[in-house]
């Protein structure tokens, strides 16, 4: 007895996993949502400064005094000026050896206030004064 198939077979038969692939691809984006969910985000080690200002809002976390403080300012060109006047790099060590003598607790103040001056010329003049004076050096900034 011959069976009669109630469908015809084709040659060409194909299945469509366009469904089963939107079915996957919904499945897949819940576990990755739930996985980043239920993760705690690692730190990464990065020690930040800590603002310890007084009442009047002035920062007196080191105790420094005006008169430990050597300020030099850049211009746009990247001149160094002290107290207005340009310096040369040689009498510039100098004086900065003979503050850093005289203040124990002395900083060499980098300032570029001026917003023309490029990060460039200041990271160039940093490297000179830390070649100088060490870790005794900072950068002013502004409030902006």
């Amino acid at each position: 007895m011959k069976l009669r198939k109630k469908y015809p077979t084709s040659a060409n038969a194909e299945i469509n996993l366009t469904a089963l692939l939107d079915v996957v691809f919904s499945i897949l984006a819940f576990f990755i949502l739930l996985s980043a969910a239920l993760t705690v985000p690692s730190r990464i080690g990065v020690d930040l400064p800590i603002s310890d200002r007084n009442t009047k809002g002035e920062s007196n976390s080191e105790g420094l005094k005006p008169e430990d403080v050597f300020v030099i300012t850049l211009d746009p060109a990247g001149q160094m000026l002290k107290d207005g006047k340009f310096i040369s790099s040689s009498q510039l060590a100098q004086d900065i050896s003979r503050f850093l003598a005289i203040s124990s607790k002395g900083m060499v103040v980098l300032s570029a206030d001026d917003s023309n001056v490029s990060y460039q010329i200041v990271i160039s003049r940093l490297s000179e004064l830390r070649a100088i004076a060490g870790n005794r050096v900072a950068i002013a900034t502004s409030r902006s």
